[in-house]
């Protein structure tokens, strides 16, 4: 009685026999980095009692079978760095288990279905660089273990001004490099755990809101090449644990705050191609 089968990391090619259906007591399936091709059989969908599946760094093509909706015990689905094309099938939404969403570096296209909101126990959803268009699903609110959240590198669009919801547990965020515009959400600070927001190359505009000062764990913040503007908040000074601030590459003025000096964990700083005048304050001098 087979329940666990790992051959990733080899120079295995061809397709994956659909007679792995057969082997209906497997709990876990490891085929990752290798050189798999084809299609992703159906028939993976009729095993009930799997709970992770790995096919990760193949080169798998065709779409996602909408028979994997019925693995009602998977927590850890990794399809990522592969050649898979089409939607994403709404049966995923069915995967009530699911912690892990790894369907990044593919040829996804389409929306984001609004049935990814049914995966509330996931923690992390990587969806990054592929070819989503739309906007953020509104659904996705419901989602409250999210921890890690990657959505960079598509062609996603909507209004970041509207309310993004409340995620206590959120850590990292990526919205880079879509076709996001508005304004920065003021509800980002209601992510008390968030330590990386990148927000770069959209059409963000406007100031950025006094409320980034409640961002005490965040290490990186990246808002480059977007359209904004006004003078930088004094409530910077508050980012004590920031590593990375990269702001080059809008059309922000004024002097270059002060309170940047009390940023003493800084190692990375951009400001470059903005609208900044007077001088460098002495003070960033002690960095």
């Amino acid at each position: 009685m087979l329940t666990l089968l790992q051959v990733f990391k080899n120079h295995l090619n061809g397709s994956i026999p659909p007679e792995i259906g057969n082997l209906k007591y497997l709990q876990l399936l490891g085929l990752q980095k290798n050189n798999f091709s084809g299609s992703i059989p159906m028939s993976l969908g009729v095993l009930s009692f799997l709970t992770v599946l790995q096919l990760n760094n193949n080169q798998l093509s065709g779409v996602v079978p909408k028979e994997l909706g019925n693995l009602k015990s998977i927590t850890t689905l990794d399809l990522s760095n592969n050649q898979i094309s089409g939607i994403v099938p709404i049966s995923l939404g069915n995967l009530s288990s699911l912690e892990f969403l790894y369907l990044r570096e593919n040829q996804f296209s389409g929306p984001i279905p609004q049935e990814i909101g049914n995966l509330t126990k996931l923690t992390t959803l990587q969806l990054n660089t592929n070819h989503f268009t739309g906007p953020i699903p509104k659904t996705l609110k419901t989602c409250m273990s999210l921890i890690r959240v990657r959505l960079e590198q598509n062609q996603l669009f909507g209004n970041l001004s509207e309310d993004f919801g409340v995620y206590r547990n959120l850590q990292y965020m990526d919205l880079s490099y879509n076709r996001f515009y508005g304004e920065i959400s003021h509800s980002w600070s209601r992510c008390p755990q968030l330590g990386t927001l990148r927000i770069a190359g959209n059409g963000i505009g406007g100031g950025i809101p006094p409320e980034i000062g409640n961002f005490t764990q965040l290490h990186v913040l990246d808002l480059s090449y977007n359209r904004l503007v006004g003078k930088l908040p004094k409530e910077f000074g508050k980012l004590t644990s920031l590593v990375t601030l990269k702001l080059n590459g809008n059309q922000l003025s004024g002097d270059i705050s002060p309170e940047l000096g009390s940023l003493t964990n800084l190692e990375y700083l951009d400001l470059s191609s903005n609208r900044f005048d007077n001088s460098i304050p002495r003070i960033m001098g002690t960095f």
